[in-house]
């Protein structure tokens, strides 16, 4: 008679090892803070300081009040879930990806990632990081099936979508805990949220597998998908199909431990004009030289002397009348 197939309990429960939740209660802690403000809305203001202007700076000195502590991250004895720790709470705000996927057998995987970016948009890139030694299931996926969905992470349904980071078996989908409704993709494969007001379908471009100096093991893979298909709804998005409304995307974004937070202000800040219209007007702060700069640079390892673009040039000059006369004197011995 054959033995039975044993499935896998749980996957690795990373959570025990990271002790993310800074609190010992946290349900009684939550308790007594306020309701969340489901009323609240994007609230557009001025920049912190309208009237900065070039070489202002910051717009107080409070930077000068404050001792600066030197952290090694290889110091003898350190965890390296202490600079984890460190790394994502001080890396804020960083947007949320709920990463779908589906395995070789059909499984359809969902699970929340931080370590989330855009990164070009020719062709259009995110990029994925998966921490640890043991590849999880949404990397194991994204590899053998080339194929995967991010959905963009509002306030309407951000516990649910915490909910996916549990460490079921892989045999197990998370889309039945979270109560989310997985919406059949065109191009690829795995689901995509429902709820999700921005959802990206992609295929695999590459990955880079990150090996630690100290024990030579893989400790993390980073995985670039690009887009095939975004779906966006039609009143978040501008006639052109270019910009998302912030306000009504209502992102939320992931800060440090269990910190989640979400945008409901803001300002816009206008890039400075082509150097060429300023150039006037900030020429005293650029050095004394209508040519470049002439200031020492400091450095922990003494002065050192800026280029000056002009010097440069001129030497390029006579560099290549150097060359030119040399080839016209090389024609009379030829």
């Amino acid at each position: 008679m054959a033995s039975p197939i044993s499935l896998q309990v749980e996957a690795p429960d990373k959570e025990a090892l990271v002790h993310r939740n800074p609190h010992r209660d946290f349900t009684a802690v939550e308790a007594s803070r306020p309701d969340f403000d489901t009323t609240s809305s994007w609230r557009p203001t001025k920049t912190p300081n309208p009237a900065w202007k070039f070489g202002d700076g910051a717009n107080n000195d409070d930077w000068e009040s404050h001792d600066v502590l030197e952290i090694d991250p290889d110091e003898p004895g350190r965890p390296t879930n202490l600079n984890y720790k460190l790394m994502i709470s001080s890396v804020v705000p960083r947007p949320v990806a709920l990463l779908s996927t589906i395995s070789c057998t059909g499984v359809q995987n969902v699970a929340p990632f931080s370590y989330f970016q855009a990164v070009c948009a020719d062709p259009p890139l995110y990029s994925v990081c998966f921490v640890g030694e043991q590849p999880n299931d949404s990397l194991r996926n994204v590899l053998d099936a080339k194929e995967a969905c991010i959905s963009i992470i509002s306030d309407s349904f951000v516990e649910a979508a915490n909910a996916t980071s549990i460490n079921t078996p892989s045999h197990l989908s998370e889309w039945p805990i979270s109560g989310l409704h997985p919406r059949a993709a065109k191009l690829v494969k795995p689901c995509y949220a429902a709820e999700s007001a921005f959802s990206i379908e992609l295929k695999y471009h590459s990955h880079q597998d990150i090996i630690s100096p100290k024990s030579g093991n893989r400790t993390a893979t980073m995985v670039l998908l690009q887009a095939v298909l975004f779906h966006t709804w039609q009143d978040i998005v501008s006639a052109d199909k270019a910009t998302v409304d912030v306000a009504k995307l209502r992102p939320i974004f992931r800060a440090g431990g269990i910190t989640y937070g979400t945008c409901f202000q803001g300002f816009e800040l206008a890039r400075p004009e082509a150097y060429r219209k300023v150039r006037d007007g900030v020429q005293h702060l650029m050095g004394e030289s209508e040519g470049g700069l002439h200031s020492e640079a400091l450095s922990p390892f003494g002065t050192t002397k800026l280029v000056d673009t002009e010097e440069m040039n001129e030497s390029l000059v006579d560099w290549i009348a150097v060359v030119i006369a040399l080839m016209i004197i090389s024609t009379f011995y030829l």
